[in-house]
């Protein structure tokens, strides 16, 4: 049991409010500051106009219809503690989670190659450069799609089982199409008679 002596050091011990920290839920309001003297209505209309304002310039964009489970071109209004506020709910995080298709990468890499090779041929004013490059580009097939395609035309003939000929007729019509898509890239980009 404390005796009143006690409780009255403690009583003066104490730090008087005045000289309290400042609480950290406190906001410094200042006389020049944007929200200074207007309600919270105010301030909500104002709030209000300002995104009005801002969409004006989507307004073209916002007029296009879409489906009703379509959240559209803007992220809906979330705050800090929602769980759609992420860096993990944008779309280039979301379509990152597609699976990276990397035969579709190679073919639009090689593809490239051959464009550069005809340009680089278009490009050349001396016959010999020319035919250089001719020549580099059908060394180029050669090797990434001619040789292949001799090789599945050979097995596909000599094999019996129609499910693995079937699979080689596939793969032997994919490789006949990118080497028409390349001869297209080439009689597009290098226009030089051979």
């Amino acid at each position: 049991m404390k005796t009143a002596e006690q409780a009255c050091c403690e009583v003066d011990n104490w730090i008087a409010e005045e000289e309290l920290p400042v609480q950290t839920q406190l906001k410094v309001i200042r006389q020049n500051g944007p929200d200074y003297g207007l309600t919270e209505d105010e301030l909500d209309e104002r709030n209000e106009f300002i995104q009005w304002y801002l969409l004006q310039d989507f307004a073209p964009l916002l007029s296009v219809p879409r489906q009703a489970a379509d959240t559209g071109l803007f992220i809906p209004e979330v705050d800090v503690t929602s769980p759609e506020y992420s860096a993990f709910s944008t779309h280039d995080f979301l379509d990152s989670l597609q699976p990276f298709n990397k035969y579709g990468y190679a073919m639009k890499k090689l593809m490239e190659r051959i464009r550069d090779l005809a340009i680089l041929h278009s490009c050349l004013s001396s016959p010999e450069g020319r035919l250089n490059t001719l020549h580099r580009y059908e060394a180029f097939l050669e090797a990434k799609f001619r040789t292949r395609l001799a090789y599945l035309i050979e097995r596909c003939q000599s094999t019996d089982d129609p499910d693995r000929k079937l699979e080689m007729k596939q793969k032997i019509a994919e490789l006949t199409r990118r080497i028409m898509e390349a001869k297209r890239i080439w009689e597009r980009y290098a226009p030089w008679d051979s």
